[in-house]
């Protein structure tokens, strides 16, 4: 059987929805007075997919929100290791959960543009937050779906089997 070795864009996916999917949602979001937010990083996801948006005026946020928030982030990041190891279902769980993630904070966004009390600038800012992340979201479905991937997943998947 021929060897097949694990294609150089596993690293990079692997790296990649770790530090954007599981971590930044965590650090991404800097507070300042006013109301005013600085987002870093990627736009991976609409609002960075920052926890800290989720916040009111009173400091607190709903606990279900925060909760899924924080379920999709570390199951993003744990599927996208557990692919990095050769498995099919770690592929597929790590397509999963980053979709989840994507539409679970394009939801928070249409919410937030239905009953926000936003002017139509404000609007429109956060109408545009999805665009980017969708894009994301495209690249990794390509990467993960290449014909090497595959190859190296089957490749893995005997290995495992046998």
């Amino acid at each position: 059987m021929k060897r097949v070795q694990k294609p150089i864009r596993l690293y990079v996916l692997t790296i990649f929805i770790v530090v954007a999917y599981g971590a930044f949602p965590f650090v991404s979001t800097f507070p300042f007075s006013g109301g005013f937010m600085l987002f870093q990083g990627f736009w991976n996801l609409p609002l960075n997919g920052s926890i800290i948006v989720l916040y009111g005026a009173d400091g607190s946020a709903p606990f279900l929100l925060v909760l899924v928030s924080l379920f999709l982030c570390v199951f993003s990041a744990a599927a996208a290791i557990w692919a990095f190891y050769g498995f099919a279902e770690g592929r597929t769980a790590t397509l999963i959960f980053v979709t989840l993630d994507v539409l679970w904070w394009t939801l928070l966004v249409v919410v937030g543009i239905t009953h926000g009390d936003l002017d139509a600038s404000g609007k429109i800012r956060l109408a545009i937050e999805p665009v980017p992340p969708i894009g994301w979201l495209i690249f990794v479905w390509w990467n993960f779906m290449r014909p090497e991937m595959t190859e190296y997943y089957k490749y893995c998947s005997t290995l495992n089997d046998g």
